[in-house]
This record gives structure tokens, sequence and C-alpha cells, in this order.
């Protein structure tokens, strides 16, 4: 709708995506109208009253868009794209105008390939960051969350990443490969690290090995970090195998679309999510 009834906002034949990494070899294509820098800090202005007139706390995804976007020409693979920057001063100056006449806090999901000094510009702002526990690490194992910022919100996973016992599964490793996304070879890789890092995690735990999910440990481990946030997914309470979205994907999954396997009246019944709430409890009171 914005793009339709705004298009001098938004450029011609390109849409924003992300680079290739390695989680998304090829790159990433969102199919999204590129905004305009000229006109980037009243646009945003105008979303952020819209967004947080009724919000307390407001989620901003893929929040390096404030400095730069990658942008890809219309019909081109990721990989073709390129960095566009914007005017991160004014951007940042009208996102804490807002949050402070809105009184509502704001949370950067700086995740995936972040530019130098950004998550500083951020912190100087108390922009809180977004800190997921498969991202967290020390070399090849996990950081303690002890060591994970305050000013932040944390979390085991996100709707864009596994779900807790889709990892532990490697249900979206499985996924994946059958939908053309990993090669068979890639696919017995991924398999392969998952494997070590199960074991790294049950040693962050201090657990034996074992072929059972602890999901109430994992979450009470998540639970001690200073952090001042902690998010919990509802697919985790569930025990859900299969995540919310499959980035890079379309009609390819039902994404954003698929119902959990229980009720919402129910969902804090369930043992498991009775199990992981006891567990956060004990850490966090």
């Amino acid at each position: 709708a914005e793009r339709w009834s705004a298009p001098e906002r938004f450029l011609d034949g390109l849409s924003i995506g992300a680079p290739p990494d390695a989680f998304a070899p090829e790159g990433q294509v969102w199919g999204l109208p590129a905004p305009h820098p000229d006109h980037a800090p009243g646009h945003l202005a105008e979303l952020l009253r819209a967004n947080m007139r009724h919000a307390a706390a407001l989620r901003i995804d893929h929040v390096m868009g404030l400095a730069r976007l990658f942008l890809v020409p219309a019909g081109a693979p990721g990989s073709a794209g390129a960095y566009l920057h914007y005017p991160l001063p004014a951007m940042l100056r009208t996102l804490a105008l807002e949050s402070q006449r809105a009184r509502c806090m704001v949370i950067g999901e700086d995740l995936g390939t972040v530019p130098p000094g950004f998550r500083a510009e951020l912190r100087a702002r108390r922009v809180l960051s977004y800190r997921v526990l498969w991202f967290e690490r020390d070399g090849r194992g996990f950081l303690p969350p002890q060591h994970w910022p305050a000013e932040a919100a944390a979390c085991v996973s996100t709707h864009d990443l596994p779900t807790l016992a889709g990892w532990w599964q490697d249900e979206d490793i499985a996924e994946r490969e059958a939908l053309g996304l990993l090669t068979p070879e890639a696919a017995a890789a991924a398999r392969a690290e998952r494997a070590e890092d199960r074991a790294r995690l049950l040693a962050a735990l201090d657990l034996p090995p074992e072929e059972a999910l602890p999901a109430a440990a994992i979450h009470g481990h998540v639970a001690g970090a200073p952090s001042r946030i902690l998010m919990i997914q509802a697919e985790d309470l569930a025990g859900e195998t299969i995540a919310v979205n499959l980035p890079g994907t379309d009609r390819e999954r039902p994404n954003w679309r698929r119902r959990l396997p229980v009720a919402v009246e129910t969902l804090l019944e369930a043992p498991q999510a009775r199990a992981i709430l006891a567990a956060i409890r004990a850490e966090r009171g």
C-alpha cells in the first residue's frame, strides 16, 4: 500500500535482500521495495508512530537497514546485489525521538552482516541488542549467557531459525535438503556439524551426552543472562519441530501460516511448557 500510495518514496527496479553468507550462500531476495534515501527519515518517523501507538516495545527486524540496505536488481539473484547507504545519524535521531514520544523501548535485530561500529552506535542510544543462543559463541563453543550484554533481549531461537526441537532433531537440515537449498553433501556436513554443536551445548549445560532434548535446561541456561528481556517462542513451548519461516522461500512452504499443534488456551499446560517456565522462574524469579 505504501509503494502504491507514495511511489516517490521508493526506488524502482530494486528489491531489499541480504548478501551471501553461511546461512544463505546464494544471498537472499525478499521482494520488498527499497526506500529512497532522501525520504527515509520522514518515512521512518511515520512508520514508528503508527507501530508504537499501542506498543510498549518495538522490535526492528534487520535494524542494520537504518545504516544500509542490500539491494538486488529485479530478476537477479541475491549474489548480484550491492549496498546502498542511508543517513544513519538522522535515522537514529528519528528513532530516539519517536521512542521518547511514545514511551516505547526499541529492540534492534542486529544479526547477520553487521557494519563495523554499528552496535556501538545502537548502544549509545540504548537500543537493545538481540542475542540468540545459536550465535553467541566463544570460538566454536557457546559463550556463557552470564557474559551476554544487559542491554539486550535474549532468546534461544527466532522466527527465522529452527525451533529448538527442530534444531535438536536436524529437521531444519532435512527440510532445506528436500527443498533443494542444500546439496546432499552439504546436508551431510551440516548434520555432522550439528552433532558437534549438540555435544558442545550439553557440555555448556554440564549435562552428559544424551539423545533426549533438555528443553527446560536450555531455556534456564539462557534465562541466566543479565539481558533485560527474555523471549520465549510459542513453538518451543509446544515442542514444534518446523520453523515459522524459512528465509529464501516463498511458495515452497507455508511461511507465517503454520498453526500451533495445541490451542493457545492450553499452550502453557503442556508438560514441556511447564518445565520450561519452571526453569526460567528458577533463574529469574
